[in-house]
């Protein structure tokens, strides 16, 4: 038995509870979180400070890298730029001969004064009021350098800092613009100027002397209005030779350089003569001068007059022998000087210089028969347009880039280097760019297939007018859903629109400007529906940029830059331009450029064809695409064969609008018959996919068809695009026709495309049975108003102010043709301002 105590000692009531944590130690455990945290904190820190740290350095070495990517910038070749060599065109036989076929002859009254006849007081003035550390850098002055740079970045003004040498360079490649990027290439090709450079093949290549140097920049470097060089400016301000000029007048000269315009004495006579005591004190400074030639020019200047003599000069292209030159050569002539721009960064009269006067052998890609025979065809075809007006814009090129044909204008040559409207006037597309737009990017990204159900119905909150409807098409109907072969064969807009909206625009304008190389797309094109989708572009494209893109379609996808000249050698026998081993860019894949290859051929061969009943008669096969702006400013047709692709345009000058609406296809299909008629095509063909399948697909819902599809036809499909079967039923999303006792179709048979090159009696892409075919037709149907021809097309009447839209095909259906929409969306997002627009 327990006793008290011993229960006691169990009763707990009574006994102290000790604390968790005494004083000492939770002050020690305070200081440890603290610690911890404190770590945690540091180690993030060194963290983000490393990650900064090597980003930093990540960036420090792209930056670096970039900029020495330009260390061994070719700079201009001031040796040639005192020559006076005529340049010779070769013509290079198929057999590897060449036959000389004309000279461009050189500038006779190109003055270049050597600096033995030039003052010692002119090249002193002008050191020392741009450059008085001329002989002691090489090529860049790098304190006056640093100080530009202070100036830029702290906003305490700008420029300065260029040497004689940079600002030759700048009068050489005319880039004038303010950038860093600029600068930086402009120092590397100063000092490679001055102090030699490593070529890309490999060679060393020396630098020019300070005298070198000094003679080019007094020769180069314009001294107000026409004056280009010391010469001109003494003999315009003076009436006398540099070589006879006083030091005052040195000194004037000298000074005009900084502000040609502000400084022009003929213009501004009392602000000219103060930039000259400028210099003259810059001079007397620099010891260049005494003391007493210093009071003696500045006493000349207070009674110096100004002659303002006529330069008597002869325009160089006077010279040519205009006979030979034709539209080819004007092409080639404008190719060359691009091409030297963009690969020596040179000005555009600076390449035109040496075109002319550096002595250059050209060896020129033309076919001399060929266009002399495309020339005079133009001339006096029966099917150019009656009005005398209307000009045309025609360029043929082979697969391979090389440029068969080129006809600027309808007219009779009267000169050279003349307007070409193939090659330089900038047009709206209309339904031209369909194809090489929407059309290819939904294929590219398999967003679409031959069949491919759209929608034809107008895109919703797209207009500021809620009333409105955008994109409107020709018959200002909508079928609420259209095939993609049936919408590319009656170029019907509302189903371009909404591909391109799903595309997106920006998609379009990418593949546009970086795979097909279009020139003048802007920012504001490449968010507009109406631009990317129908064509209503802000500046436009040339005939030479459509042909080139459409060229993708029969070769494969590759994209060839089109040439005019083989290769070109300086006066020293070297090889500067080549295009002999170019390779192009496949920017499409042969099974995608073979789809739209069949696709293209609904235009010309499906029963409600845009150009279907004129290009039916040609003893070719035939892919292309028409486009009308719908103003009815320009009309296009691009199309192909198997040994070209050419496109033609047709418009006024000054746009306006036009009547004859199928002259474009008349003169194409003409041109095309007069080829096949007087050369031998028999070896060519078109560069098409073997791994194509062709098979039947229902219209009512773009898949393969099923056994209970009704309305069906025959497609073309890349191997890892083909759409699975139709079940007959919820698949038909599309609006179709359904017969009155429908019979079950067999099932979808795939089978290769085992003859992908099509000739004329094939049609490409077989249409529903409940459709007339083409041979079903009555004959001579592109005269007959039911015809798919567009002869027959109703034109719309202009109106005195006609309000630019986006593009309509006019093809209304009976006939199918192509006219105008007369809508057009607002400036948006996604739709462009009104502009001029195509079919």
């Amino acid at each position: 038995m327990l006793n008290r105590e011993d229960i006691n000692k169990y009763n707990t009531t009574s006994m102290e509870i000790p604390s968790g944590r005494a004083e000492g130690e939770l002050s020690q455990t305070a200081g440890a979180t603290a610690k911890t945290v404190g770590g945690m904190v540091w180690k993030a820190v060194k963290t983000l400070l490393c990650i900064l740290f090597l980003s930093g350095m990540l960036v420090f070495i792209s930056v670096a890298t970039f900029i020495f990517s330009f260390k061994n910038s070719v700079p201009p070749n001031i040796s040639a730029m005192k020559l006076k060599f005529s340049s010779f065109v070769y013509l290079d036989n198929p057999d590897g001969t060449s036959t000389e076929y004309t000279t461009f002859y050189s500038d006779e009254n190109r003055v270049w004064t050597p600096l033995s006849e030039i003052p010692k007081a002119m090249e002193d003035a002008q050191i020392a009021i741009e450059d008085k550390r001329f002989f002691e850098h090489s090529g860049v002055d790098w304190k006056s350098t640093a100080s530009a740079v202070l100036k830029l970045f702290t906003h305490t003004g700008g420029g300065g800092g260029s040497t004689l040498t940079q600002q030759l360079i700048k009068n050489l490649t005319n880039e004038n613009q303010v950038s860093i990027l600029r600068k930086v290439k402009e120092i590397f090709t100063a000092l490679n100027l001055e102090n030699g450079y490593t070529a890309e093949d490999g060679e060393r290549k020396p630098g020019y002397s300070k005298d070198e140097i000094l003679e080019a920049y007094l020769n180069v470097v314009n001294y107000g209005g026409q004056c280009q060089g010391v010469e001109a400016a003494a003999n315009c301000y003076f009436d006398k030779s540099i070589g006879e000029c006083s030091i005052a007048e040195c000194a004037l000269i000298a000074g005009i350089t900084q502000n040609p315009y502000q400084f022009n004495p003929l213009i501004f006579p009392e602000e000219s003569k103060g930039r000259a005591k400028t210099v003259l004190g810059e001079m007397v400074d620099q010891e260049k001068i005494t003391q007493g030639e210093y009071d003696a020019a500045m006493a000349e200047l207070q009674t110096m007059k100004f002659v303002g003599a006529e330069l008597e000069t002869t325009d160089v292209d006077e010279n040519q022998d205009a006979e030979k030159w034709n539209w080819y050569i004007d092409t080639m002539f404008e190719d060359i000087a691009a091409d030297l721009m963009e690969k020596y960064g040179w000005a555009y009269d600076y390449a035109v210089d040496q075109i002319y006067n550096s002595g250059l052998e050209i060896h020129c890609a033309m076919n001399l028969k060929m266009q002399t025979d495309i020339e005079n065809f133009f001339l006096g075809s029966e099917s150019m347009p009656e009005d005398p007006n209307t000009e045309i814009g025609f360029f043929m090129m082979d697969y391979s880039g090389k440029v068969m044909a080129v006809v600027g204008s309808r007219n009779q040559r009267t000169g050279i280097r003349l307007w070409n409207n193939a090659t330089q006037s900038y047009r709206q597309t209309g339904s031209a760019i369909k194809p090489i737009s929407a059309y290819s990017v939904g294929l590219n990204t398999d967003a679409i297939t031959y069949g491919k159900v759209l929608k034809d119905e107008p895109i919703p909150n797209i207009l500021d007018d809620p009333t409105e409807q955008w994109p409107a098409n020709f018959s200002l109907e909508y079928e609420g859903t259209m095939n993609v072969d049936h919408a590319i064969e009656v170029s019907q807009n509302a189903p371009a629109a909404w591909l391109c909206q799903e595309v997106t625009p920006e998609a379009c304008f990418d593949w546009l400007t970086n795979k097909l190389h279009f020139q003048k797309l802007t920012e504001e094109d490449s968010h507009s529906l109406a631009a990317m989708a129908l064509g209503g572009l802000s500046e436009g494209a040339t005939v030479r940029e459509m042909t080139a893109a459409f060229q993708i379609f029969g070769n494969g996808g590759y994209y060839n830059k089109p040439y005019t000249y083989n290769y070109i050698k300086d006066h020293d026998g070297n090889v500067i331009l080549d295009n002999r081993e170019k390779q192009g860019e496949q920017v499409m894949t042969a099974d995608n450029a073979t789809v739209m290859n069949k696709l293209l051929h609904r235009p010309t061969e499906g029963p409600n064809g845009t150009a279907t009943g004129i290009m039916q008669e040609l003893p070719v096969d035939v892919f292309g695409k028409t486009g009308t702006t719908d103003d009815m400013y320009d009309y296009w047709f691009i199309g192909g064969t198997p040994f070209c692709v050419a496109g033609i345009w047709n418009g006024y000058p000054n746009p306006d609008y036009l009547e004859d609406s199928t002259i474009h296809k008349y003169t194409w299909r003409a041109v095309m018959q007069y080829m096949l008629d007087n050369y031998d095509w028999s070896d060519y063909s078109y560069n098409l996919s073997d791994d194509v399948v062709q098979a039947t697909f229902c219209r009512s819902s773009g898949l393969l068809a099923g056994g209970s599809c009704y309305d069906t036809a025959t497609g073309w499909y890349t191997p890892n695009n083909v759409p699975r079967t139709c079940n007959g039923g919820s698949d038909h999303i599309a609006y179709g026709k359904k017969p009155s006792s429908p019979s079950p179709s067999p099932s979808p048979s795939i089978t290769p495309s085992i003859e992908p090159s099509v000739t004329p009696s094939v049609t490409p892409s077989v249409t529903p049975s409940l459709t007339p075919t083409p041979s079903e037709l009555p004959p001579d149907s592109s005269d007959d108003p039911s015809s798919g021809g567009e002869s027959s097309e109703v034109e719309p009447t202009p109106s005195d102010n006609p309000t630019p839209t986006p593009s309509v095909e006019p093809e209304p259906p009976p006939p199918p043709t192509e006219e105008p929409t007369p809508t057009l969306p607002p400036d948006n997002s996604t739709v462009a301002p009104p502009e001029p627009a195509g079919e």
